[in-house]
């Protein structure tokens, strides 16, 4: 009988450890210092735009944080995903990059609904090798419409987000090959003039920026 109650007392002792164990680890997560991460609302696929409506704040135990996370939305608003992020997932700033970053590829500053089409120029249809990354410029062509022959305007103020020089052992093959950032409606009309036609780039003033559409000209 003596054995059976000390059976008990030390039971109950171990039972009253426990609970009071688990009471100070209650205690302690329930005072335990949070703080605001951003996560994922749900999946974002790599190469993502992050929007607001795709992210959200959530507490996480200070103790937890990492030291790439973030609680500020707009560090992580606009900015692009390396890789897949998962749902409630932090979001670390090692796994976004930043379209405007200078050793992204071109890939990463064409927006949204635009190409990139790359003009080869010459001396003519270069403006004389004065057209610079930033410019914006006017594609036009001669072009073969039935038995006319039409001038015409092929697209306006687009924006030039390369240059390069493309320099042969022959004079006449020298000449700059110049990108421009096109909508997407638009590349296959592009396409056609600058392959069926005669076709030059027209350097805009900086503070020029109107869309005129032109009548086509013929004679």
């Amino acid at each position: 009988m003596k054995k059976l109650i000390l059976i008990a007392l030390v039971v109950s002792v171990i039972l009253g450890f426990g609970v009071y164990s688990f009471a100070i680890d209650l205690e302690y997560r329930f005072n335990a210092e949070t703080v605001s991460i951003v996560v994922a609302l749900e999946k974002i696929p790599k190469s993502t735009i992050i929007q607001p409506n795709m992210i959200t704040v959530k507490q996480f135990p200070a103790e937890a944080l990492h030291e790439l996370a973030t609680g500020n939305p707009e560090d992580i608003i606009g900015r692009i995903t390396l890789e897949s992020i998962e749902a409630n997932e932090p979001i670390l700033s090692t796994r976004l990059i930043d379209s405007s970053q200078d050793n992204n590829g071109l890939s990463f500053s064409i927006p949204q609904d635009y190409r990139a089409i790359t003009i080869q120029t010459d001396e003519v249809s270069g403006v004389a090798g004065y057209i610079n990354i930033g410019d914006r410029v006017d594609i036009l062509a001669v072009i073969l419409s039935g038995t006319a022959v039409v001038s015409q305007t092929v697209e306006e103020y687009l924006e030039v987000v390369q240059v390069s020089a493309n320099n042969s052992d022959d004079a006449e093959g020298q000449g700059t090959a110049v990108t421009v950032l096109v909508p997407d409606h638009d590349v296959l009309k592009v396409t056609y003039a600058l392959s069926e036609g005669k076709y030059r780039l027209a350097l805009r003033s900086v503070v020029d920026s109107a869309i005129d559409n032109p009548t086509s000209y013929s004679q």
